[in-house]
């Protein structure tokens, strides 16, 4: 048996192997929701809050085009969801630094 027969071996048990994890991580979650739909509500309700963050942040970015964009392919649609990501992160982060500022000072004043 050679050195290269060897790899491709490994390289296709672990190739099967990642195909099993994948189907794991989709189907267990799934089955897991549907099972106790009770709790699985609190991460629908955060999917939800993301999902439409995410529209505000869209419908707020601009599509614009740089011409430094078009050596890099960047369409209209492209320049859009980069710009609504940005915008969605920044939302993010001033919001958990105001949530940690107002946790630390409910918890002074405890």
């Amino acid at each position: 048996m050679t050195i290269e027969s060897f790899i491709n071996i490994l390289l296709i048990i672990t190739y099967v192997l990642m195909a099993v994890s994948l189907v794991a991580v989709i189907v267990f979650p799934l089955y897991h929701m549907f099972a106790d739909f009770a709790k699985a509500k609190g991460a629908l309700l955060g999917l939800l809050g993301v999902a439409v963050l995410f529209g505000i942040s869209f419908m707020v970015s601009d599509n614009e085009v740089l011409p430094a964009y078009e050596k890099f392919n960047i369409t209209p649609l492209l320049s859009q969801l980069i710009g609504s990501s940005l915008v969605m992160n920044y939302i993010i982060g001033v919001g958990v630094i105001i949530i940690a500022a107002v946790g630390e000072l409910l918890n002074a004043f405890k």
